[in-house]
């Protein structure tokens, strides 16, 4: 896509899931990638597989609630890389933390720190570095549930529709300043904390068709296929887009 080569990207949760595939797509379309994780094994991992099919990428580890290491994980990328072009905010949790009455405050408090405010802080720290480039863009990743509920899920439906929101906010305050804000709303995807989620079912299979059922195209998602709608939101193929929250969800939003 046009506009991505030679440009700096800051991915978090790139270390697995929708958030390497990012990387690694924006590493093929010829980015250099700042792959931002707070596991630091899985950060170097996806790093080593971008600089092995011939890109460029530094690890970094970042827990992206975290004020002071999002400030240091901004300016070690634009250290690193010369600057800071795009940012794609992937990562996030799902805690199955329940509804209103039997959520914990500490499981909202997390989810909302790592779902929400990990974006505010990267929008702090990372959007002047992005001016001093000359613009850019910022895509997040929220949800389907961002627009709809998913029952026991009440943290994680209001950081999804925090984020669109916020989305919003960025793209009208900073749409004359060169920088572009988006959002990209998976369905349920095939992802090592959708995994996790599952986590010790006796039959994996059918609790993913479960999941899968309410989807119009009959399966879940691909993390590639998320990786593919950022991509196109960070490049200058969008480049008269700016506050829209894209559905990637087989026909989901559509019922």
């Amino acid at each position: 896509m046009r506009g991505l080569s030679g440009k700096v990207a800051f991915v978090t949760g790139a270390g697995s899931g929708i958030g390497q595939a990012c990387a690694l797509r924006l590493a093929d379309e010829g980015a250099r990638i700042a792959v931002v994780d707070i596991r630091r094994a899985a950060a170097e991992e996806t790093a080593k597989t971008i600089e092995a099919a011939g890109g460029h990428a530094v690890a970094v580890e970042c827990d992206v609630a975290s004020n002071e290491q999002v400030s240091a994980a901004v300016a070690r990328t634009v250290e690193a890389l010369g600057g800071l072009n795009v940012i794609v905010n992937a990562a996030g949790i799902l805690a199955a933390e329940g509804d209103v009455v039997t959520c914990s405050e500490d499981d909202w408090d997390r989810v909302m720190a790592i779902n929400v405010k990990s974006m505010f802080l990267t929008g702090k720290h990372g959007v002047p570095s992005i001016l001093e480039s000359g613009g850019g863009a910022i895509v997040n990743i929220a949800s389907v549930f961002g627009f709809t509920a998913l029952p026991d899920e009440c943290a994680y439906d209001a950081s999804k529709g925090a984020v669109l929101n916020l989305t919003r906010h960025m793209a009208v305050q900073y749409a004359t300043q060169g920088i572009r804000v988006n959002a990209v709303c998976p369905s349920d995807c095939d992802t090592p904390l959708l995994n996790a989620l599952i986590g010790e079912a006796a039959d994996a299979a059918a609790e993913k068709a479960k999941l899968a059922a309410p989807i119009p195209m009959g399966r879940l998602a691909r993390p590639e296929e998320i990786a593919a709608g950022v991509t196109f939101l960070a490049s200058e193929d969008a480049g008269f887009v700016t506050g829209v929250a894209l559905p990637v969800d087989g026909g989901f939003l559509a019922q």
